[in-house]
């Protein structure tokens, strides 16, 4: 049987999925393990969103000549260095922030290409059942995942978990190589861009909002780690939320193309508020393993009805501009990603770090009084 273009960037997108669930979230944790404190680590992330911002333009650019497909094979080499230079990291401390540069690099020579054929390879009727399959079948796979690299890491320590994240990652290029020959023809000038900014001026602010509560998770892990939560218990809460996961994105998908999109989008919104400010009271009155294992299965169901809903309308938006788009699109982004460290190491020299899920469930009530159906109509 032929596997058509989407189908092999399922495919893809799967045997990537598990190499980056093993090393995910165990990266900035991995880092605390070394011996860097947590400020260093989350100016680590900051630097890390900063050159994803850049990697952005550069995988663009470098797509109109060699085109989607090749830029995944910088991204390999990119990933090897990573991996190279966490693995002597305890000896040379120097290069923490060399590695968040190579780090925001991978990223961005991973996320443009596969948005952007994402984008040319669904239809617009479809796009929400289509992420949602695309997120399931990877979630399904790698269901398991992060438990199996809380077990590699216990056992057979960090150098052993890169080295099988990076046999995954290396061949889930076969399944793409047949799609060599898809490139982009992006014109970076003052002319477009402002086209570009004029036709999507209501998704500026929200693209700054919308990954908040995304990013946000990452400092939630580092904060659950340093209360007292073992790799054991990261582990098991990353199997918890890959079921909790699966179920929302197989659900909101087919609402999306089926129901009224504001309202899913605005549903989404209001439980991630409500999940955020209780994430908050638990951090500070109540931070037992249950409660902090509860809140976050029920924070990621909030999360995952709004980051796939609000996704979808973004995707369809993309169809109008594709690469140029879906690049500039990572301006906003990534303020929002750098508002949110930024605000975490402030909020830590204060030793005030709980503050943080508080600022965020209510910077995410922006998308309580927004005009969603304006964005869902301009989609």
């Amino acid at each position: 049987m032929r596997l058509t273009d989407f189908q092999r960037i399922i495919i893809m997108n799967t045997l990537s999925g598990i190499g980056m669930s093993l090393v995910g979230i165990f990266i900035p944790i991995y880092l605390l393990q070394t011996g860097f404190p947590l400020t260093s680590v989350i100016i680590w992330l900051l630097i890390h969103h900063s050159s994803l911002l850049f990697g952005a333009f550069l995988s663009v650019y470098a797509s109109n000549v060699i085109g989607l497909v090749r830029c995944w094979y910088i991204r390999v080499i990119l990933l090897l260095a990573l991996f190279i230079g966490l693995y002597i990291l305890p000896d040379h401390h120097s290069l923490l922030f060399i590695l968040g540069i190579i780090s925001g690099l991978e990223s961005a020579f991973f996320w443009i290409p596969y948005n952007i054929l994402t984008v040319r390879k669904t239809s617009h009727e479809t796009m929400g059942s289509s992420l949602a399959k695309l997120s399931n079948i990877s979630s399904l796979v790698g269901l398991f995942i992060p438990f199996i690299a809380t077990l590699i890491i216990m056992n057979f320590g960090y150098p052993a978990l890169f080295v099988i994240a990076f046999i995954f990652i290396l061949i889930s290029l076969i399944p793409v190589i047949a799609l060599t020959s898809e490139k982009t023809n992006f014109s970076f000038n003052r002319q477009s861009v402002m086209a570009i900014i004029k036709d999507n001026k209501h998704f500026i602010l929200p693209e700054i909002f919308d990954n908040l509560g995304q990013d946000a998770g990452i400092i939630w892990s580092l904060f659950i780690f340093v209360t007292g939560l073992t790799i054991f218990d990261l582990g098991l809460l990353g199997v918890i939320s890959g079921v909790i996961g699966i179920v929302v994105t197989h659900f909101t998908g087919y609402l999306i193309d089926k129901w009224d999109k504001h309202k899913v989008i605005r549903f989404g919104a209001i439980f991630t508020t409500l999940s955020w400010l209780a994430s908050y009271l638990i951090a500070i009155y109540y931070p037992t393993p249950f409660m902090l294992y509860l809140i976050t299965a029920l924070r990621g169901f909030a999360i995952g009805v709004f980051a796939m809903s609000y996704g979808a309308v973004m995707m369809n938006r993309a169809r109008n501009h594709d690469s140029q788009f879906l690049v500039l699109r990572e301006v906003p982004t990534i303020l929002g990603r750098l508002i949110i460290f930024s605000l975490a190491i402030l909020l830590i020299s204060i030793d005030k770090f709980e503050l943080v899920f508080l600022l965020v469930a209510l910077l995410s009530t922006y998308f309580w009084f927004n005009n969603i159906k304006r964005l869902t109509k301009s989609a």
